[in-house]
């Protein structure tokens, strides 16, 4: 398959994704599916791609894969609906909402062999790329203990340009967490096996928005380790840090960027010497380590940050095209993206119970 032809589902966040297929090469966007039919011709006239504002003549079409790249709700619906027309799927996250709908993905996967792939890109930083490669060197020791927050204030997008609420704003989705978790998980190689969740009651901002104001989730891992994140997108803050990760080991430790001129840092006995308590030892900047550890990412093209969200999108898209020919699984199968997913859905339940642990399925066992 020398050239992908790309469908793409949901152009307000599609665009981006577009973008990053035009940078990686072997990769073309043919065709674009929007319920908004003249956003969906404009967009296509601009790069020569044929506009659809259903989906079955839209999967019937010319393609070889699509960008799931929808409202959260349809995500789960329309990647089944790809996979069983045939054609390799990239899901923006979450992967699905519901039990039910995790099961009809996995069912789906298993009755045809086309590529599925999360687009995690938070999985993409250079800096979880890089601490990954560290720890996977060894040198943070044994990791036991990990943080990973999404604080990002969307408000704004919770409401439609008539004050009605959109999906954001009516909460049609499990705890959107994928973005604190997914790079915890990508770090450690782990999946969550019990979940405990707090939440902050919601209607503070504005009463219709009933949804809890953030969630406090506190997990164990099939691993032995313990992960706690915090994912909140209605709290009013600076945007200037939307995600923190940290992550603590037996001979090391890193924690990233909060803002107001802070930067990532990290701590390794093997390189930085011993700590005890009448000789602590220092932090150390993160950045130091990214010529020697990550020179293929410090060495992208230019052409790798027309995605908005830096180059994490063309390596993303670079993952699944080399998947979608052959050359490499997928590094976020459905398997692993429903171990970013499942979570958010338990701590649901784990909520509703004021916080009681509840045990994640694995859905290789399904």
């Amino acid at each position: 398959m020398d050239q992908i032809r790309f469908g793409v589902i949901g152009l307000r966040r599609g665009h981006s994704l577009m973008a990053a297929c035009r940078a990686v090469g072997n990769a073309q966007v043919t065709a674009l599916y929007d319920l908004d039919a003249a956003q969906a011709a404009q967009a296509a006239a601009e790069i020569g791609a044929r506009a659809y504002t259903e989906l079955e003549p839209f999967l019937a079409g010319p393609i070889d894969a699509v960008v799931v790249a929808s409202p959260v709700p349809f995500h789960a619906a329309q990647g089944i609906a790809a996979l069983d027309a045939g054609k390799h799927v990239l899901s923006e996250v979450t992967a699905c909402c519901t039990l039910d709908d995790a099961h009809a993905l996995v069912q789906a996967a298993r009755r045809t062999s086309a590529v599925y792939m999360l687009a995690e890109n938070c999985c993409y930083y250079d800096e979880i790329e890089l601490v990954k490669r560290l720890a996977d060197q060894g040198r943070f020791g044994e990791v036991y203990y990990g943080e990973g927050d999404y604080v990002h204030d969307c408000r704004s997008l919770f409401y439609a340009p008539d004050g009605s609420l959109t999906w954001r704003g009516r909460g049609d989705l499990s705890v959107y967490l994928t973005h604190g978790l997914g790079p915890l998980l990508y770090i450690t190689g782990d999946r969550v096996a019990e979940v405990t969740a707090l939440t902050v009651p919601g209607g503070k901002f504005d009463l219709r928005v009933t949804q809890p104001t953030m969630y406090l989730l506190q997990m164990v891992t099939a691993g032995g380790r313990c992960l706690r994140t915090r994912m909140d997108y209605i709290s009013p803050r600076p945007h200037e840090s939307t995600t923190f990760f940290a992550l603590q080991g037996t001979a090391g430790s890193y924690e990233s960027l909060r803002g107001f001129g802070d930067q990532a840092k990290l701590w390794l006995e093997d390189e930085h010497g011993a700590s005890s308590f009448r000789t602590p030892a220092r932090w150390q900047p993160l950045a130091d380590q990214a010529a020697q550890v990550i020179p293929d990412r410090l060495a992208a093209p230019a052409a790798a940050h027309a995605g908005g969200h830096g180059a994490t999108e063309y390596w993303m898209l670079r993952d699944f095209v080399a998947a979608v020919r052959g050359e490499k699984p997928s590094p976020i199968d459905l398997y692993t993206g429903l171990d970013y997913t499942l979570p958010g859905i338990y701590a649901l339940e784990s909520a509703a119970a004021g916080g009681r642990p509840v045990r994640v399925a694995d859905p290789r066992t399904w």
